[in-house]
């Protein structure tokens, strides 16, 4: 039973890097300033678990009552969307997204302190593997786009979020739709008040622009934080935190394939750093079975 669950925590995690990959191009794709297609992308995912889960019970009310809701799961979210999207628009997206999915081996490490395993050799070599593989790429300059020091810093900010969101989704027992619809919900107006705030609302919007920022918040974001957040109960923390990794490169696969970003040796690099990756942290390691909350 527990190998079954392990195994639907994994492929869940794998759904989930598989969204998460397809985000930058999805962005590229329309002109919507951060936080408005923030707001629109978690209105989305909140219509959509509303729809998902009109029949089930709900445990929201208890979770508005909750200040780690607020900071982690609100605050988590809104930051991890604002600064993303943010830095996507000044360079490379493909070397934004590498920055920013460095976040794993944060992850990584926080949840072995918070599960009483301590700093293991372990994860911090198959974490420095990776961090190895994936610097040729993000040094790289096969397109010649720039990418601003904002851009980067922006990068890491989201990924430091990712892990503050990461956090709260693992230390809480499996969420309902119900509890996902209060979380999108109110990560929707907070992104819609930084948004009125802020920002210039948009003077030529399509019927594109909303459609795919809509897709944003149906899928990468919204599917993907569900499946996310049930990969965290059931898998590895440390595995789910190198499958993590691939999202850098399969996102320059996608930029590749339509030609927003060229073939390149590092690439390949970052490929093989994270698959060694993988088999560090994993082999001969024992059965972690669920993690728990």
């Amino acid at each position: 039973m527990t190998s079954k669950r392990t195994s639907a925590g994994l492929l869940a995690g794998l759904l989930t890097v598989t969204l998460w990959a397809s985000l930058p191009v999805l962005r590229d794709l329309i002109t919507l300033p951060p936080m408005l297609t923030a707001a629109v992308a978690m209105g989305a995912a909140a219509l959509m678990a509303l729809l998902m889960g009109w029949r089930g019970a709900s445990s929201g009310v208890a979770a508005w009552r909750d200040g780690k809701f607020w900071l982690m799961g609100v605050g988590g979210l809104t930051g991890a969307l604002y600064f993303y999207f943010s830095a996507l628009g000044k360079g490379d997206p493909a070397k934004i997204t590498l920055v920013t999915y460095l976040w794993p081996l944060g992850f990584m490490l926080v949840a072995d302190v918070l599960a009483g395993r301590g700093l293991r050799a372990r994860t911090l070599l198959g974490s420095a593997v990776a961090f190895s593989g994936l610097v040729p790429l993000v040094l790289s300059n096969a397109q010649g786009e720039s990418t601003s020091a904002l851009g980067y810093m922006q990068g890491m900010a989201s990924g430091a979020s990712w892990i503050m969101f990461s956090l709260y989704l693992r230390g809480r027992a499996a969420l309902s739709w119900g509890d996902y619809k209060h979380l999108f919900a109110a990560a929707a107006v907070a992104s819609w008040g930084l948004h009125r705030a802020f920002e210039t609302a948009p003077e030529h919007a399509t019927a594109m622009d909303w459609g795919v920022a809509a897709l944003i918040g149906v899928g990468p974001y919204g599917l993907a934080f569900i499946t996310w957040g049930y990969a965290l109960l059931r898998s590895s923390s440390t595995l789910l935190g190198v499958l993590t990794y691939f999202v850098p490169v399969m996102s320059s696969v996608l930029l590749i394939l339509v030609g927003r970003a060229a073939f390149s040796l590092p690439l390949v690099i970052a490929f093989v750093g994270v698959l060694g990756s993988a088999v560090i942290t994993q082999l001969k390691s024992r059965p972690q079975g669920a993690v728990s909350a």
